[in-house]
């Protein structure tokens, strides 16, 4: 069977991620990026999808739900990393649990961009905040360049996503 995706499930069970090494190079990049960042403060603002708040309208409740569960999450999101450079690093077919783990830390970079994006889930594709009015400020056409750089690797990792998602599903 012929495969036309990055990521796919094989007869055996196992799994295989064909991507080329430019792409593994970068990804590499950002996972490590994440991971220095979890491992430096989890209360960069850009994170703050990585431990969403349990009780939105309880206060308290939730700053009891984060001290027992935050280090649990981050210690979770950190070993994800963890085999995911692993993964990423060798082209062999790799198991479920590495699979999960890589579709783990790519949803995690996902939803940190997605929060330096300022992009909801219910209003993806409505930014149109970068729009250019004149080319006279070479400082706003340089962070329009990064935020459409940025929203480039953003679709590219929710296009990633679906892939190993739907390769996880296909021995459902």
């Amino acid at each position: 069977m012929k495969n036309n995706g990055p990521v796919f499930r094989l007869k055996n069970g196992n799994y295989k991620i064909d991507l080329a090494a430019d792409h593994r190079q970068l990804l590499t990049q950002l996972v490590e990026q994440l991971r220095d960042s979890l491992a430096t403060t989890t209360d960069d603002a850009n994170l703050r999808r990585l431990f969403p708040t349990a009780y939105n309208n309880d206060a308290k409740k939730d700053a009891e739900y984060q001290r027992l569960m935050r280090d649990e999450l981050l210690e979770s999101r950190l070993a994800a990393i963890d085999v995911t450079i692993k993964v990423i690093a060798q082209d062999d077919e790799i198991s479920a649990e590495e699979i999960d783990a890589f579709a783990r830390s790519i949803n995690s970079l996902r939803l940190v961009l997605g929060t330096t994006l300022d992009i909801a889930e219910s209003d993806y594709g409505s930014q149109s905040d970068t729009q250019q009015s004149d080319d006279s400020d070479s400082d706003e056409a340089s962070e329009a360049d990064e935020f459409l750089i940025q929203k480039e690797l953003y679709e590219y990792l929710g296009w990633l996503l679906e892939w190993t998602v739907g390769a996880q599903s296909s021995g459902l």
